[in-house]
């Protein structure tokens, strides 16, 4: 009997702890078996599927129940929920939802606006969309002339690069110098100071060619010394290399420059003038008394030996040669006078 009565209590204190566990149990559930069907902003989806069940919204895409402005589907973004995780980032447009680079061109075709570079970030807005503007000037870095916008062409920033300093087109800040600011780099510019005057002619001149102010014109004495004629009654100081310039600079120039060896030279010549002179003063004198016709002939001898050696001039020589010519013939008809007097003499 004491073994039954055992038996009785232990399934009398089972069925005890089953009540409570199915008690608790019944608790645990109640919560889930209360939210099935329950839909606490009204918009059509239970609180345990909607994303947002605090607020009615009809968003169907990225979550479920949350506000969609624009009924495409796509969720508007809030502060739990941005753009990154996958909410509309065009709120207010049925046609699009998705950018990708998050520049404000969306990534779908065939819109007015699709983003021609959708993983690029960029604002241009002309021949391509959404693609890089380092300017900001709304066209394409790929046919802008001056992508950086530093106002020197692409082309031009490549021409003025050189081994040592290569200068970037897409950078605004590598930029070749411009003192005149005519979009021109110096190392490309014929006129750095756009004066109108060429670099070379100024720099030849002694004229500053980074000065507008400065030009060979007035170079001198801080006035105007010089015009440029351009034919008929017309004078100006612009310079036309076509027209001619009459100025102090233009004279200088000529002085000191083309015309200064052969003026350094003129000493020698006047030497070497003098120095013939007188030796065909000389010459012509020894002939003028000489009375030998065999020493005339030596004398005439030495004559084509100092023209071959242009001693003397082929001009002088010349001269000396008749000269001795005239001696000769002179000293031939006295000797004929001399031997007819002779013979008259004799004969009587």
């Amino acid at each position: 009997m004491r073994l039954v009565h055992h038996v009785e209590t232990l399934l009398v204190h089972m069925r005890v702890v089953i009540h409570w566990i199915l008690f608790v149990g019944l608790l645990l559930a109640l919560p889930s078996v209360m939210a099935d069907g329950v839909d606490s902003d009204q918009d059509g989806f239970d609180d345990q599927d909607d994303h947002c069940p605090n607020q009615n919204g009809n968003s169907t895409s990225d979550r479920f129940g949350c506000l969609d402005i624009d009924g495409d589907g796509w969720s508007n973004p809030d502060s739990n929920w941005t753009i990154h995780n996958g909410a509309d980032a065009f709120p207010s447009r049925a046609d699009a939802w998705l950018d990708l680079d998050m520049d404000g061109f969306p990534n779908h075709l065939g819109l007015d606006d699709s983003d021609d570079c959708p993983f690029t970030h960029g604002y241009s807005k002309v021949i391509l969309f959404g693609c890089s503007d380092l300017d900001n000037d709304f066209v394409p870095d790929a046919y802008d002339d001056d992508a950086d916008g530093d106002g020197i062409r692409n082309e031009m920033e490549r021409a003025a690069s050189t081994g040592l300093n290569l200068f970037d087109p897409f950078s605004a800040n590598s930029t070749p110098s411009d003192v005149d600011f005519d979009t021109i780099p110096d190392v490309l510019d014929d006129d750095n100071d756009n004066d109108g005057w060429p670099d070379e002619l100024e720099i030849e001149r002694n004229s500053d060619h980074l000065n507008r102010e400065e030009t060979p014109l007035n170079r001198y004495f801080g006035i105007q010394t010089g015009i440029i004629y351009h034919g008929g009654f017309t004078f100006d100081s612009q310079y036309d290399e076509g027209e001619i310039e009459l100025s102090l600079s233009w004279f200088i120039s000529v002085l000191t420059g083309e015309l200064v060896i052969p003026i350094a030279l003129i000493p020698i010549y006047v030497f070497i003038f003098v120095l013939r002179q007188r030796k065909f003063s000389t010459i012509m004198t020894v002939i003028e008394l000489e009375n030998d016709l065999e020493r005339l002939f030596d004398i005439e001898q030495d004559v084509n030996e100092l023209v071959r050696a242009r001693t003397l001039k082929v001009y002088h020589g010349l001269v000396l040669r008749n000269a001795i010519e005239e001696r000769e013939s002179i000293i031939a008809n006295r000797n004929s006078r001399t031997k007819s007097r002779h013979s008259d003499f004799e004969s009587e």
